[in-house]
């Protein structure tokens, strides 16, 4: 989903991992949603000293995958789904805080329908069986950083 290229990878900062790589940008391969994820974490555990990181994930498994990885001390705290008009039903992209993510029964292949922010669900064509048969998968209801309505 996200391509990175030779010429723009930095220089290695002291300050950084070793096996960490920096990039000046990436580029999308796909023209499909994605996800722009804030996963907080508490700095030696103390809640006084909340860390933030931002992760740029390409779909429903990888988002999934760090919010199961959720615990006391490190979770996802925000979301915010990335959708192409054809999905959003706009002519642009958007970027907007996903407020429930909605799997859809389907026996073929997994299908999902994304509430956002200011109440509208995407794609439009399936608001209505989402609402009706939809099961809502996040926000999870136990762990930090999940108190979002998922009505």
């Amino acid at each position: 989903m996200f391509e990175t290229y030779e010429a723009a990878r930095l220089p290695a900062l002291p300050s950084f991992e070793r096996d960490t790589t920096r990039w000046a940008f990436i580029a999308q391969s796909a023209n499909r949603e994605w996800f722009y994820v804030t996963h907080q974490y508490f700095q030696d555990g103390d809640p006084e000293y909340v860390c933030s990181q931002q992760y740029m994930i390409p779909d429903v498994f990888g988002l999934m995958s760090l919010v199961k990885s959720n615990t006391d001390v490190a979770f996802v705290s925000a979301v915010q789904l990335v959708s192409p008009g054809w999905l959003n039903g706009a002519e642009e992209w958007r970027m907007e805080p996903l407020i429930r993510l909605i799997a859809l029964p389907d026996e073929e292949s997994s299908r999902f329908a994304y509430k956002v922010a200011g109440g509208g669900i995407y794609p439009p064509q399936l608001a209505d069986t989402a609402q009706s048969v939809g099961k809502g998968i996040w926000p999870i209801s136990t762990g930090e950083g999940s108190s979002e309505s998922t009505s």
